[in-house]
């Protein structure tokens, strides 16, 4: 064929395929009339027509996919049999099946299966032991990956785990089986043990008992964000300190090539340089995503690679590490230790060929915080560690505990047990309801140290085990026990650990009494101690001196607070609490000054209003309810953190330390209220020379104007010359970052045909925007002190010491009255020092723990499960009670999200960020309420804040305050709604909202009634705009219609 004749042919084609789809269109089009026709005459008796769809219209219906739903991974392995009656047993394990056997042969008819049956995993015959447990295992696993159309479906899926006979010719005959939920399987433990009984009728005859691993997680794509990260030590030469910068990354699994699809190639983030210092601070680093289950994440390592910044060389590595991401979702905090290593090529004399030789040098420590944006709804607990090669471990296993005292109402507890060593912790699984909890759970430490020798392993100190009972209002304390290291050491070699991880190591099997309020109990705990590997034979720790706790105040503190008393007036001290000591969780005595530290915050949290409202979510519990009629009890700063409760002391102690994050002068202030009861409070002086105080349970800011002589205009100056310094440091970073940007740009674009001018443009409207908001950011953080609101009526009495990290002063003037004093704490005529050189005292008083740091948020889609939750539990609540009654209950359900929003707006009220937009959306979301209530209705809302997500908690705490449960009318209606707002340090802040609706009396129908039945319209709109005008200038009075009350029960005793 010519190419004349092909172009033709083609053209023919194009032509049979245009007409095609006209016919196409034509036939839709008369389709749709006869649709319009049939609709138009609905008198006409309409026979029913098939309609043939041609195969573009299907193809059309196919491109349009629904939404995705959640794919899960099921693993299963490590399979054993216990107390199994059996000669040659097999397991079964049915997955997502919904066959059903109907039998209907009494009926005449056959016996049918109906259903899927799902995906069938069976085992091969196992060898079963005589005597003793009579147990059998299986050296198989199971995979398998499914995904659901919704959450809901995997409540209605089941894992049935079945026990088998086997038999001859290959047939097997069912004995026992159970049936698991799969939602109860995502959100229980790993290590599962099930019971398989025979169903017949009349007998359930337990067959045996299966234990297994059993994985049931969901496939995410974890956003794992990296920030404020502090380096210690980092190695460098000795003539010049490193420009350093730090470099993270996780290295996805050989051949996992899921991982590596789409936007998972980049799994690394890098920080700025800081300049000439090796102990860096990095606020930065950046985000990874990880694609797969949490268990596979938490048994991954970040890598760790510190560089040293340079403008003409390669940048040379100073040192690197792995830091494991095991327990990082519960605490938040990872740290780990670096090495240097120098690698130098050495002749081998037998072979003569060169080898690789490296050298292990300390590189310093790194610490940091990573924060998960979102989870998977369901997360299972009592994960296995994959232990790995080339590393040193402890292993502390956990076995049981015995006469735990009751904590809850319901005299039981819901035992956990956390151990740390190293600055690591990990905790056990909360066993629910039990007094008598057997965990079985071994936790793995890694030696972090980056050489093995004794000195270094004999750094990580002891190991301390603490039991907490699970509250969601904060954790409750039952006791606490510690374990030397040489008392492991010293232990004889024997078998250790289970399966694949038994090896022969000195091993420490213990029983230690559990001491509360210092004071030994009935309360005990078994435990098991070993090294994996077990520590070279040479290790016996002949030199190692392990510091021990000292109960009492040190001598040199002891002495001059005697001599610091004299110096303070008798009428004073007659009236007055100059107690300046403070025995904290194990009766260690301590200064009051040791408890305060500088925090390093985030920059969510550089504002004075969002801090007071973190620490105002902290519950607050007195001592006596704490540590069981224990007083005066000041909780180290991590024990605080780790209870998320306590008294007014540790919540403004905790505030004085947030404050000096933000570099403020501030201190920690004892004295009393206007009741005469002891007060623990906030006070700043600001450079102007007035005096605010923060109460931290009102979340309030009381100001005293011209209280001291502020700072002068040299010191003025010169912050503002360090200032300087520092902005222009941070200018040079942004510069060289804006240069390397351009540069990877301009390769880019060399790459590319080209750009046009309108995206110039547009990026240059892009860069614009991004600095103005940069310098309104700024402004802001300008005016933080300005934002808050301050009243000039002091709730205090007296005021009699003030102390910051550093000293301690005693108020020697006239009077203690805090209106009436001067706050010029260098003029000893007026404070009293306690660190005071003058009077021979030259020790410089530091914090007694290590530096803290505050949690991360939880995710939101957390916290939104959280509230959820809640509306479910306040609903289920008030129906089971007035059915029980025989009282109808409505709930709407389309109030759920428009009160969240509502109660959205009212944190930002108590969180002092109110704003005129939010001010006319909270009135808005008003609107929406009133006009989503039914016609003839009134309506009444009454929000509640919570610092706790206990549920049931929440629940009885609204049915005994309020009585809107117990209304008889038929026809009130209900409404409820909650949200959750996440703070940092693990805390929330919670608000439910209950909504009445009741029948309007017949006095506002009939005056409703003339005000519709009017003749002329035109009044009717002006009656309703007026209406309107009045609710837009009356919104105080209407704001103080809807009822607040903070649950914080245990601030009024404090």
């Amino acid at each position: 064929m010519s190419d004349l004749d092909k172009s033709d042919n083609k053209k023919i084609e194009l032509e049979k395929s245009s007409s095609e789809s006209e016919n196409d269109k034509d036939e839709k089009e008369k389709l749709d009339q006869e649709d319009s026709d049939t609709t138009s005459d609905e008198d006409e008796d309409v026979k029913p027509q098939t309609v043939v769809v041609k195969e573009p219209l299907l193809k059309k219906n196919k491109e349009e996919k629904l939404p995705k739903g959640p794919k899960y991974k099921l693993l299963i392995r490590n399979i054993l049999l216990r107390e199994t009656t059996l000669s040659q047993p097999k397991v079964r394990f049915t997955f997502c099946g919904n066959r059903k056997v109907i039998d209907e042969r009494h009926k005449g008819g056959e016996k049918k299966k109906i259903g899927k049956r799902g995906t069938v995993f069976t085992t091969r015959k196992a060898t079963v032991e005589t005597g003793g447990n009579n147990a059998g295992s299986f050296a198989k696993t199971f995979v398998k990956y499914k995904r659901f159309q919704s959450y809901e479906e995997i409540k209605e899926q089941f894992l049935k785990v079945e026990l088998l006979e086997a038999g001859c010719c290959c047939r097997s005959t069912s004995k026992g089986f159970v049936k698991i939920n799969l939602e109860e399987l995502a959100n229980s433990s790993i290590q599962r043990e099930v019971q398989c009984e025979e169903h017949k009728k009349g007998s359930h005859k337990i067959v045996g008992k299966v234990y297994f691993h059993c994985y049931f997680q969901e496939i995410f794509d974890f956003k794992l964000h990296f920030y404020d990260f502090v380096g210690k030590n980092l190695y460098h030469k000795e003539n010049k300190l490193p420009d350093p910068y730090l470099h993270l990354k996780i290295e996805p699994k050989f051949l996992n090539l899921v991982k590596l699809s789409k936007n998972y190639t980049k799994r690394g983030c890098e920080s700025s340089h800081e300049l000439n210092t090796n102990n860096p601070r990095w606020e930065e680093i950046g985000q990874i995503t990880y694609r797969g289950i949490l268990s596979e994440l938490e048994n991954e390592d970040l890598i760790c690679h510190v560089y040293n910044h340079s403008l003409l060389k390669k940048d040379p590595k100073l040192c690197e590490g792995l830091i494991e991401l095991r327990g990082f979702l519960d605490y938040g905090i990872i740290m780990g230790a670096l090495a240097n290593i120098q690698e130098s090529k050495v002749k081998n004399e037998s072979t003569g060929s060169k080898e690789i030789v490296r050298k292990y040098t300390a590189g310093g420590l790194i610490e940091g915080i990573v924060e998960c944006v979102d989870l998977p709804l369901h997360r299972q607990y009592g994960d296995i560690i994959l232990l790995k090669p080339g590393r040193n471990y402890l292993a502390v296993r956990v076995l049981r505990c015995q006469n735990l005292r009751s904590t809850d109402p319901n005299s039981f507890s819901d035992p956990f047990v956390i151990v740390e060593f190293g600055g690591l912790k990990q905790r056990t699984r909360v066993i629910k309801r039990c007094l008598d909890p057997v965990f079985e759970e071994t936790l793995y430490f890694t030696l972090r140290i980056p050489v093995l020798t004794e000195v270094e392993v004999g750094k990580l100190g002891n190991v301390q085990i603490y039991v907490f009972d699970e509250d969601q209002a904060g954790d409750d304390f039952l006791g606490s026990c510690e374990v030397p290291l040489k008392d492991i050491v010293k232990s004889p070699a024997m078998d250790a650990g289970q399966g694949k991880n038994k090896i022969k190591s000195r091993l420490l099997s213990t029983s230690l009494n559990l001491d509360f309020n210092a004071e030994e109990t009935d309360q005990s705990i078994d435990v098991q101690f070993w090294f994996h590997p077990d520590l070279p034979e040479d290790f016996t720790f002949k030199d190692l001196q392990i510091k021990q706790k000292k109960t009492k105040l040190k001598k040199v503190y002891q002495k001059r607070l005697e001599t610091w008393k004299k110096g303070i007036p008798e009428s004073h001290l007659q009236e007055g609490n100059f107690d300046i000591i403070g025995a904290d969780e194990s009766y260690c005595e301590h200064l009051i000054s040791e408890y305060i530290s500088p925090i390093t915050l985030p920059k969510e949290l550089r504002n004075i209003n969002t801090i007071l409202r973190t620490i105002k979510c902290f519950t607050f519990e007195n001592d006596e309810a704490t540590f069981g009629g224990r007083q005066d009890v000041w909780c180290s700063p991590n024990f605080f953190l780790s209870l998320m409760k306590g008294s007014t002391e540790e919540h403004a102690a905790l505030g004085v330390s947030l404050f000096l994050g933000l570099e403020l002068d501030a201190y920690l202030c004892l004295g009393k209220t206007k009741n005469g009861v002891d007060h623990y409070w906030i006070m700043v002086r600001e450079k102007s020379g007035d005096i605010t105080f923060y109460e931290t349970i009102l979340s309030k800011a009381y100001q005293l104007e011209n209280k001291w002589k502020g700072t002068s205009v040299d010191e003025e100056n010169q912050d503002e010359k360090t200032q300087k310094k520092k902005t222009q440091s941070n200018d040079k970073k942004e510069k060289e970052k804006k240069k390397e940007k351009e540069k990877e740009k301009k390769k880019d674009d060399s790459g590319s045909s080209g750009s046009s001018g309108d995206d110039e443009l547009e990026k240059s409207k892009k860069i614009k925007l991004e600095e103005e908001s940069e310098e309104s950011d700024n402004e802001k953080g300008n005016k933080i002190n300005q934002n808050v609101k301050k009243n000039k009526k002091i709730p205090y009495m007296t005021i009699e010491t003030i102390a910051n990290q550093h000293n301690i002063w005693a108020n020697i003037q006239e009077t203690l009255d805090p209106s009436e004093i001067c706050y010029d704490l260098e003029n000893k005529k007026l404070w009293n020092p306690y660190a005071d050189k003058e009077e021979g005292f030259k020790k410089t008083i530091k914090p007694f723990y290590d530096q803290i740091r505050l949690r991360p948020r939880i995710p939101l889609r957390r916290a939104e499960n959280f509230a959820l939750q809640i509306t479910k539990e306040v609903i289920g609540g008030f129906t089971n009670f007035r059915h029980g009654n025989h009282q109808k209950t409505v709930f709407l359900k389309k109030f759920e999200k428009v009160i969240a929003e509502g109660l959205s707006y009212l944190e930002k009220i108590e969180s002092n960020e109110y704003i005129e937009k939010d001010k006319l959306a909270f009135l808005k979301n008003k609107g929406k309420l009133t006009e989503l209530a039914p016609p003839g209705y009134t309506f009444e809302g009454i929000p509640l804040n919570f610092t706790y997500t206990d549920k049931v908690r929440i629940r009885k705490h609204i049915m005994e305050k309020y009585d809107f449960h117990l209304d008889k009318d038929i026809n009130t209606i209900f409404a409820c709604g909650s949200y959750v707002h996440p703070y940092y340090g693990g805390v929330n802040s919670v608000w439910v909202m209950i909504c009445v609706m009741r029948v309007k009396p017949q006095q506002e129908e009939e005056e409703e009634g003339e005000e519709k039945g009017t003749k002329n319209g035109k009044e009717t709109k002006k009656k309703k705009e007026k209406k309107d005008s009045d609710l837009n200038s009356n919104d105080e009075l209407e704001l103080d219609e809807i009822k607040k009350d903070d649950d914080n029960e245990d601030s009024d005793s404090d």
